[in-house]
């Protein structure tokens, strides 16, 4: 267990890392804080910071999108936020930026670090507490730092369907159609979560979280795209 002073140098560390500092520390901390600690401890967690900290996500990204690709329709620019903005990003950036071990989690959990969807979870709270801070415009600059970590924001060859571009890979290879499952659900019921499972020729490609189906299928298919051209290594058995 880290000692008070280890915490706020860890906390002084992110918020370096992040470009702001919280004027509220109780903002911070709730950001932090997993419902499972919460119950223990009788303090606020971070579900609502969360709801907030989505939209501020999606509206930044989608700003983000929409100036660095003029010529493309919506579709394929909804498709693309959905490969940026997806619990394995989310987490991987929690991770870099040392969010992941500040979580506080209840007993139940083990104390040493978070899992991938709680530590996403966190890094939208994290969004959602500076817009409460410090305004869109602040928010926004933090998010910038997570979006500045995803190649696709500024790769004009990245604009397709990532379904339909694994679909059109396949096909060309003899590879026969990629199998979508949907094999996990969780997180609050205003802002759930989804995970599918890619298969090809029974073969697990991907499994990735998304906050619909349709978002957690298009994650997939792009981690897949990236395994079959040797971006990520290979495909488990």
């Amino acid at each position: 267990m880290k000692t008070g002073a280890e915490r706020e140098e860890l906390l002084l560390s992110l918020q370096r890392k992040l470009g702001y500092r919280f004027s509220s520390r109780a903002l911070l901390e709730e950001a932090l804080t997993h419902s499972s600690y919460a119950n223990e401890n009788s303090v606020p967690f971070n579900e609502r910071l969360e709801f907030l900290g989505d939209a501020v996500l999606e509206l930044a990204a989608s700003e983000k999108l929409f100036s660095a690709y003029p010529g493309c329709d919506e579709g394929r620019l909804t498709s693309l936020r959905a490969r940026i903005v997806c619990k394995e990003s989310l987490s991987a950036w929690a991770a870099e930026v040392g969010l992941k071990n500040l979580i506080r989690l209840g007993n139940n959990f083990k104390k040493s670090e978070a899992n991938d969807s709680i530590a996403a979870d966190c890094a939208e709270a994290l969004f959602g507490a500076v817009f409460a801070d410090g305004g869109y415009s602040r928010a926004s600059a933090v998010v910038e730092k997570f979006l500045a970590t995803k190649p696709e924001t500024s790769d004009p060859t990245i604009t397709k369907n990532p379904k339909s571009e694994l679909q059109e890979y396949t096909q060309a290879h003899a590879m026969g159609v990629p199998r979508y499952e949907t094999v996990g659900h969780a997180g609050p019921e205003h802002a759930p979560s989804f995970k599918v499972r890619l298969t090809i020729q029974d073969r697990l490609f991907a499994e990735e979280w998304g906050r619909s189906t349709k978002e957690a299928e298009f994650a997939a298919a792009a981690e897949a795209l990236g395994k079959l051209r040797g971006r990520r290594g290979a495909p488990k058995e």
